[in-house]
């Protein structure tokens, strides 16, 4: 039985984003959005993580982009998911990313672009978290419902660096091209790259080969909760940035970009015609309204 590869960084396309004002009417609120530079001198580890294809973030260009990790008692931060900003407090990520191995999720991380860099275009800002909350159909090691809210410590201050991203109108089924972004490595060796980046990903619907005869899916793909998408070109994603977003967009939206799939998980890298999962967020909006002041 195969064993599938949890997380799946994310990255790419040559678009840039509208001015900063469309994106302002969207966000404080989690519906459908209709029509000091103070980093410390702390260690950081950065999950290896692959991404095939991507392209540099602009400055700015995904504001509403989290980074998820533990922060131990020697003041060491283990990075190893991704998020998505959808309020001024609560960030989209995956449920299985609340079960890591290197602890659990009590820092976030927003307004970053690189992390090695100090004197880029960017407002990086470590949070700590209130609350996490799994999906109540969230069952590990079963992958069906791979979707979690985490509440931070404190109200965002929204600028030009930390805005929410806007939720989707519909499910997706539309969608043929996706940008997918995270943090992570450039080639199958695991160079690093500590900058943000992007890559463009297509819809496979329901011709998914990478969800079959997998103990972690044992009904296949779920098509009404889950997307499959992925490239006919070695442009992909692997392991450390699952939780990050799947987007839509649209110059025409006001939003620009709609958070369309959550990252879940794959089985290899970098080998053509062999898509991700994500967990389709259209399916849970319910469920995300109703959490959006997190008990």
């Amino acid at each position: 039985m195969f064993r599938l590869r949890l997380g799946t960084d994310i990255m790419g396309i040559l678009v840039k984003p509208l001015l900063f004002l469309l994106i302002v009417q969207c966000i404080f609120v989690l519906t459908d959005c209709k029509e000091d530079d103070s980093q410390t001198d702390e260690e950081y580890i950065v999950t290896t993580t692959v991404i095939l294809g991507g392209e540099p973030a602009e400055p700015k260009e995904f504001a509403f982009m989290a980074r998820l990790g533990n922060r131990n008692e020697k003041n060491v931060t283990n990075w190893f998911c991704g998020g998505t900003l959808i309020n001024n407090r609560v960030v989209l990520t995956a449920a299985h990313c609340l079960y890591s191995e290197i602890g659990a999720v009590n820092v976030v991380r927003l307004g970053e672009l690189d992390f090695d860099e100090k004197t880029e275009d960017a407002d990086p800002e470590d949070f700590g978290v209130q609350s996490a909350t799994a999906h109540p159909g969230y069952n590990p090691p079963i992958l069906y419902n791979d979707i979690a809210l985490i509440e931070l410590d404190r109200v965002v201050t929204l600028s030009a660096y930390k805005q929410p991203a806007c939720l989707p109108l519909d499910n997706g089924d539309r969608v043929d091209k996706f940008i997918a972004i995270g943090w992570g490595a450039v080639d199958l060796e695991g160079s690093d790259s500590s900058g943000l980046l992007k890559v463009e990903l297509h819809s496979y619907g329901n011709d998914c080969a990478t969800a079959k005869d997998l103990d972690e899916l044992p009904n296949g793909l779920n098509a009404s909760t889950q997307l499959c998408i992925g490239s006919a070109e070695r442009k992909d994603t692997c392991n450390g940035d699952s939780g990050g977003p799947a987007l839509s967009f649209n110059s025409e939206d006001p939003c620009l970009y709609r958070i369309v799939g959550i990252t879940s998980f794959r089985i290899t890298c970098g080998h053509p015609n062999s898509p991700t999962i994500y967990t389709r967020v259209h399916s849970y909006l319910n469920w995300i309204k109703h959490k959006q002041n997190i008990d």
